[in-house]
């Protein structure tokens, strides 16, 4: 795993202490990972920065945070009446690690 369920815990301003929703906060974790490297096309799995560096880019980590942060709070659909995709932020802060598959 990439994220942490104690900063995830900080980011959505829980105490530590708070265990009732830590089974379903990891749950979203997993999947919001799942979600950012698929979204890559697998682009992160071996990432190798420019320096050499194997660790993933922080700015992933963080967009791995804000998707779990919105699954969080968003429990159910967003809104019934029209359709809304997730916010640009996710986008930006991943564009530059998509792996883009060329046919």
């Amino acid at each position: 795993m990439y994220t942490n369920l104690e900063f995830f815990k900080y980011q959505l301003n829980i105490e530590s202490g708070y265990t009732t929703d830590d089974k379903y906060m990891t749950h979203l974790l997993n999947v919001a990972e799942l979600a950012v490297n698929t979204y890559c096309n697998g682009g992160l799995s071996g990432y190798t920065s420019t320096t050499g560096s194997t660790a993933i880019p922080i700015t992933v980590i963080q967009t791995m945070y804000l998707l779990a942060t919105h699954f969080y709070l968003n429990r159910s659909v967003v809104a019934f009446t029209q359709v809304a995709e997730i916010p640009y932020t996710f986008r930006f802060l991943l564009d530059p690690y998509r792996n883009l598959i060329v046919n």
